[in-house]
């Protein structure tokens, strides 16, 4: 399994630190499921969200040719995104090749402009569905549930929903019993209340 997870100016730090924390835990419960998982960018130096944080990034957008899942988070960023159509045109490759695409958060607009939403049922951060409806009003926004997955697009809510969709993955991409060693490995039991 190879996966990489967009990194950009304002990324919030949980919707892609949350993914990458559960996904590569999979390595630790059986070394031969992730071959690869890396950042990627059309930099090589993001800031995070509303931070002074910087953070590398492993490999320029350009540069990625084959993943088996991207990982597209959320932030401020992506409004910045959905305006610049040649950061769309460099992403859109990438996001039609790979078989299974994840959004966290605001992650599903940039997904919403590339047009590939449309007719299908899909969540976003509570204060983004007036941007998604407006960008395609075709897409079945629905906020009743923690993720939605659509075959190739697993979309999920706001910033901390990225966990409980990532444990989601790993149950679909590889096996219930992985997903449930992995939340025993970083000791995941959310508290209902």
């Amino acid at each position: 399994m190879r996966i990489g997870i967009l990194l950009f100016d304002g990324v919030e730090l949980l919707d892609f630190a949350g993914p990458m924390q559960v996904l590569s835990s999979a390595a630790y419960v059986d070394e031969g499921l992730i071959e690869s998982i890396q950042t990627i960018g059309l930099s090589r130096e993001i800031t995070v969200s509303k931070t002074s944080m910087k953070i590398a990034v492993d490999e320029l957008l350009q540069n990625v040719n084959e993943l088996d899942l991207l990982v597209i988070p959320g932030g401020f960023g992506t409004r910045e995104i959905i305006k610049n159509q040649g950061y769309l045109n460099s992403l859109e490759p990438l996001v039609d090749s790979t078989p299974v695409v994840a959004s966290v958060c605001t992650g599903s607009l940039v997904l919403a402009k590339l047009g590939v939403l449309g007719g299908l049922k899909a969540t976003t951060h509570f204060a983004a569905t007036d941007i998604m409806n407006k960008i395609d009003p075709t897409i079945n926004v629905d906020r009743s549930k923690r993720y939605y997955d659509n075959g190739k697009y697993v979309i999920a809510e706001g910033v901390s929903a990225g966990i409980d969709m990532s444990f989601y993955l790993l149950k679909r991409l590889f096996s219930e019993e992985v997903s449930d060693k992995v939340k025993k490995y970083i000791e995941y039991y959310p508290v209902k209340e």
